[in-house]
């Protein structure tokens, strides 16, 4: 459940235009949201009490009304009841349900309902069928809109969480309902994996309490979706990523076909594994210099930096090449067990070589983004994981692939420190932009330019507030730390011990920071 609020920029003509797929004018600010193309909208449908006006079933009327009737800048506008809906059922029993639990809250609450049903998305769930009920901010009377409504959800000291758990009691009733219709035995239940649980106890049903005490899962919402979908590794991979993919396919499939025809009779994965355990115990008591010596042959790559050109997009952080770092350690492994010669150790050179180069752009993009900030001063500990991306070479990686995963741990955990640094004084200066923005349309406040304005500053104003900078301050800890822990196991495998730890764990704490260094925008508080 969520509302929506005119003080967070927000609109019930925008929310209902987009969970319905419509074409919705909001004649207050002259704005249209034409989302009638969208995808994923089974139907939509209007529902009203029965003593409403004809126009509260019309959505392009209603909604423009309904926007139009609020006057203060913080109004609720409108709420909203999202429910799955059994994937047990087909589309006409689903519709049958979503209208019957919106007819529900038309008479628990005297609003209007706008009854929206989705289908799954093509890249998720295909069992995630959801119906969206976006309610009326105020109640339906003979002449139109009336009083607030559903005042009880906004009840302090724990009144609004228990209307709420009231509601989904009401919900799971009406879906049981519909669901012992359709003849199916599945069923929900609105109460949490513990509290069925100890019910099931409580009974005697002692197996069916052991599978209610798994772990709970959580609600990602649109935005985690999202991000999760844009971080699958893509098949039309352009650029120095796609060049150094199809060496480690080509390498790969060269190993294998070499493997096939060469491999002696007798060989399982049995002798394989004992000889790599050979391999190890050899390679601990000849040293570091046995381990030279074995890898000489690398000495054929042509010595000094590879030639590094501008990031397109100027200071910005480069994601580094999915999927690359699986695909190097898989091929140091085959390269170490089917044998070496020197065209394949020149392969492997070469690709090593341009995969620390992509590990390489990504910490200058870090360190160019952190320069972007005017008065910043870097900290030891983003110097210290700098340097140590930046001056690893193609010899360190040879008898050792799985530095691979370490390395990229490295990489990741730098990007992520400094977007996480630099995203405040980014979120300011947008801040300032849209309050400049917003200037330009004094002489004319109503037009729908200056609507948008005022739209984008608030959303602009709600990143820089109080919360949201604990929030990110809170964020830029946790990437320092993985950063450090990141910086400390590459070292550790490396066999290298630095001095700088001690430093490192200084620069953690909030009494050791700098207000006129890195964070200097942690201490910053924007009058506003």
């Amino acid at each position: 459940m969520k509302s929506f609020g005119r003080g967070k920029g927000e609109s019930s003509v925008a929310a209902a235009a987009y969970r319905a797929g419509l074409h919705l004018i909001d004649s207050r600010t002259s704005i249209r949201y034409d989302y009638s193309k969208r995808s994923g909208v089974a139907s939509h449908h209007m529902l009203a009490p029965r003593h409403a006006p004809d126009w509260c079933l019309d959505p392009h009327l209603f909604w423009d009304i309904n926007e139009s009737h609020e006057t203060r800048a913080n109004a609720r506008v409108a709420r909203e009841v999202e429910i799955a809906l059994p994937a047990e059922l087909d589309e006409a029993q689903r519709q049958v349900l979503a209208l019957a639990l919106g007819q529900m809250l038309v008479d628990r609450y005297q609003v209007a309902v706008l009854v929206a049903i989705h289908h799954p998305s093509g890249q998720g769930d295909q069992r995630n069928h959801h119906v969206h009920l976006l309610l009326s901010a105020r109640t339906i009377t003979d002449e139109g809109l009336g009083e607030r409504a559903c005042l009880e959800f906004d009840a302090k000291q724990g009144g609004g969480a228990k209307a709420i758990r009231g509601l989904r009691k009401v919900v799971g009733e009406v879906i049981n309902e519909h669901l012992q219709r359709c003849g199916t035995f599945a069923k929900v239940d609105h109460r949490s994996l513990r509290a069925q649980a100890a019910d099931a106890a409580f009974r005697g049903d002692f197996e069916r309490a052991r599978e209610l005490t798994r772990q709970p899962t959580k609600h990602l919402g649109k935005s985690q979706v999202a991000m999760v979908r844009k971080t699958k590794l893509s098949t039309k991979i352009t650029g120095p990523e796609a060049e150094v993919k199809k060496l480690t396919l080509d390498l790969i499939s060269a190993m294998f076909d070499k493997a096939t025809h060469e491999a002696p009779q007798g060989h399982s994965h049995g002798a394989a594994l004992r000889d790599r355990l050979r391999e190890r115990r050899s390679r601990a008591c000849a040293g570091q210099n046995n381990s030279e010596i074995r890898f000489s042959p690398i000495a054929h790559v042509t010595p000094g930096p590879v030639g590094r050109p501008k990031h397109p997009l100027g200071p910005r952080v480069r994601q580094s090449a999915p999927n690359l770092t699986r695909h190097l350690s898989r091929t140091a492994r085959l390269a170490r067990s089917h044998g070496r010669d020197a065209e394949v150790l020149n392969a492997e050179a070469e690709l090593i070589e341009k995969w620390l180069e992509v590990q390489r752009q990504a910490a200058e993009d870090s360190f160019e983004l952190l320069r972007t900030i005017p008065g910043i001063s870097v900290e030891p500990a983003f110097q210290e994981a700098y340097g140590a991306l930046v001056c690893r070479s193609a010899g360190e990686y040879t008898g050792k692939p799985f530095l691979f995963e370490d390395t990229e741990a490295l990489a990741k955990s730098v990007m992520r420190y400094a977007c996480m640094i630099a995203r405040p004084y980014r979120a300011r200066m947008a801040l300032l932009m849209a309050r400049a923005k917003l200037s330009e349309h004094e002489d004319d406040p109503t037009s729908p330019e200056a609507a948008r304005a005022r739209q984008t500053y608030q959303r602009k104003k709600n990143l820089v507030s109080k919360r949201m900078l604990g929030i990110q301050e809170r964020r830029t800890n946790y990437a320092r730390t993985s950063m450090l822990n990141a910086y400390r196991s590459l070292n550790k495998a490396l066999g290298i011990n630095k001095s700088m730890n001690i430093a490192f764990e200084k620069s953690v704490q909030p009494e050791f920071i700098s207000e006129e260094g890195g964070n200097w925008h942690f201490k910053y508080k924007p009058k506003f």
